[in-house]
Order: structure tokens, then sequence, then C-alpha cells
């Protein structure tokens, strides 16, 4: 399919950053349908003081002619002044330009991206990432753009240890590839990021409170090879409980909301609203008992902390089979 020189270009997205990436592959697709021109790119953001005399410059003719692309940024930010500018021009478009509009779809000027839509602006909509599934395949996704590959289980370590920013996740996919090409396994996530937020030592006790008796004390056992401190180890299973006891208690509301509220991350109570279901209130009380006798043994009560930690995994997991 042919490339088509756009005159008048709407990026919608809630997230800035998404809509920055899709305004990057909408230049370069404007760049490869203007082969023969030297494109010059003016970039204004409607938030700034002077956003309405900074697009009125960026649109006028200039003066030895010469295409260019003009981006405006956070466009449902504008002011009315800004608007009146906006959809003046897009009544009768300058066809050595493309004007590139990102907009949340909300705000302000939330009838603008309807204005500019109806004057015939071409739509391109930024990825919605709202969803543990969205994220996992965004992840994919740019890894796959920067030129590897990674499956559903390592995209959730990778989300795991960096958060759920679309920023951080794209730098830290992309990242990954150069760093370790190919494939990217879980375990090539759990190496290079070991050092974010004790991602093997909690993936432990994540294990362990969803459930999974049998991961967790492989994982454990790895972790303990490795030197992990069994104080290290026995804080994050209690952690894990703590977690897992105060998403219950909260109910199954929106991460979003619940977020301030529970002081976590909306990503983590998400992934804590999966566990939360196989447990319990008898469950949490006796894993909670467990996860504090825990904490005494490896301190110092008990003559062996290793066995002490085993064993405190599977006294959670029969906790977890209380009803």
């Amino acid at each position: 399919m042919p490339q088509i020189a756009e005159r008048l270009v709407l990026v919608v997205g809630e997230d800035d950053f998404l809509r920055s990436q899709e305004s990057t592959k909408v230049i370069a697709t404007q760049r490869a349908a203007r082969p023969d021109a030297t494109l010059s790119l003016e970039r204004v953001d409607a938030t700034s003081t002077d956003a309405a005399n900074a697009m009125a410059d960026a649109l006028s003719p200039a003066l030895f002619g010469g295409e260019r692309i003009v981006v405006l940024k956070s466009a449902e930010s504008s002011t009315k002044d800004l608007v009146a500018i906006l959809t003046q021009y897009a009544a009768a478009p300058d066809a050595d330009i493309c004007l590139l509009v990102e907009h949340s779809g909300g705000g302000r000027a939330k009838t603008l991206a309807a204005d500019l839509q109806k004057a015939g602006a071409a739509v391109h909509r930024a990825p919605t990432i709202k969803s543990a599934d969205d994220r996992v395949k965004y992840v994919r996704s740019e890894v796959v753009a920067a030129g590897g590959k990674i499956d559903p289980k390592a995209a959730a370590a990778l989300i795991e240890a960096v958060g759920e920013d679309s920023r951080s996740l794209s730098s830290a996919a992309r990242q990954l590839v150069a760093d370790a090409g190919g494939a990217i396994t879980a375990e090539i996530v759990a190496r290079y990021h070991r050092g974010r937020a004790d991602v093997k030592v909690y993936a432990v006790a994540d294990e362990i409170v969803a459930g999974h008796v049998q991961q967790g004390l492989e994982r454990l056992r790895w972790a303990l090879h490795e030197g992990t401190a069994e104080v290290v180890i026995a804080d994050a299973i209690a952690e894990s409980v703590r977690s897992v006891a105060k998403v219950a208690a909260a109910g199954r509301g929106n991460p979003n909301t619940l977020a301030s509220r529970l002081g976590m991350p909306a990503w983590k109570i998400r992934k804590i609203q999966q566990t939360a279901g196989g447990w319990s209130a008898p469950g949490l009380t006796i894993a909670m008992n467990v996860a504090a006798r825990l904490n005494g043994e490896v301190k110092g009560q008990a003559a062996d902390p290793r066995y002490a930690i085993e064993k405190a995994v599977l006294d959670i997991a029969e906790a977890r089979t209380v009803r």
C-alpha cells in the first residue's frame, strides 16, 4: 500500500508516552511519503503559556517555502485561542505542512479531537493499556520492535520488576534486547533486574502465596543456593502474605481506585487480586501467624533457619486450603 502524504493527523490516546510513540511512527510514515522533501520538524506544547502564538507562527507560510511537520503535544489542554487557530487551519490546511495533533480524548479542549476528525484529520489511536494482558502484549510488542522475542511469562516477569509505567517498560524491553539479544526468557529478566525490588526473592514469596508449592520450594532453594539471606526471604514472605490480606479485605475494587488507599501500585493490586480469591479469612490469619513465627526463627530462634523457611512454606500452603 503506498504511503499517503497527510496534511492533518490526529493521534488519540490516554497515555502521553504511548501517544508520543504513535506520533513517532506517523512522522516516519510522513517522511516516507515525501521522499524527495527535506522535512523540518517543529513541536509546540499546548500547556505552555505562549502555545497559541507559537502555533500561529509554526503554521504561517515559510519565508523561503519548504515542507514541514508541526506537532502539537497535549492538545487537550489547548486554550480557546489555540483551539480557534487549529480549527481555522483545519478548514484549509497548507499543502506544505503536516499538522500532527496529539490529544488524550478528554481535557478542557475535549471537543477539539472530534472537530478535527470532522474536518478530515487522519486518526491514529495509540494503544490502550488497562489490563494485565494489555501490558504483557505491549511489552512483547516492544521487544519485537527492538528485534527480539519474549514469551508471556518473561514479559510478566519484566512487568513485575519494572512496574506498569509504559515509558519504563519500553525502555527496559528495548534495553534487554540490546544487552541480551534474541529470545528473552524469565531467567534473563531475573538476571538483568536482580537489583530491582528484590525480584528473585519476591518471586519466591509470590509462588508461595499463590499456592504453587513445588515452584516456590524450587525458587527458594535456588535463592538460598545463591546466598540470599534467610532474613530477606522471610521478610518477603511476610510482605506477600500481608499484601494478600490487605487486598482481600478491600474486595474486588478497581485497582486504580484502591492504589492510594492501600499504598500499593495498581499493577501489584491487580496481580494480587488474582491470588487473593484462593484465600479465606481464617487461612490468611494462620498464614500471618506463620510469617510472624518465621521472622523470629530466622533471627536466631531456630537451630536451622533454612529448614524453618521450608516448613513455613508448607504451613502457608496448608493454610491456603483452610475454609
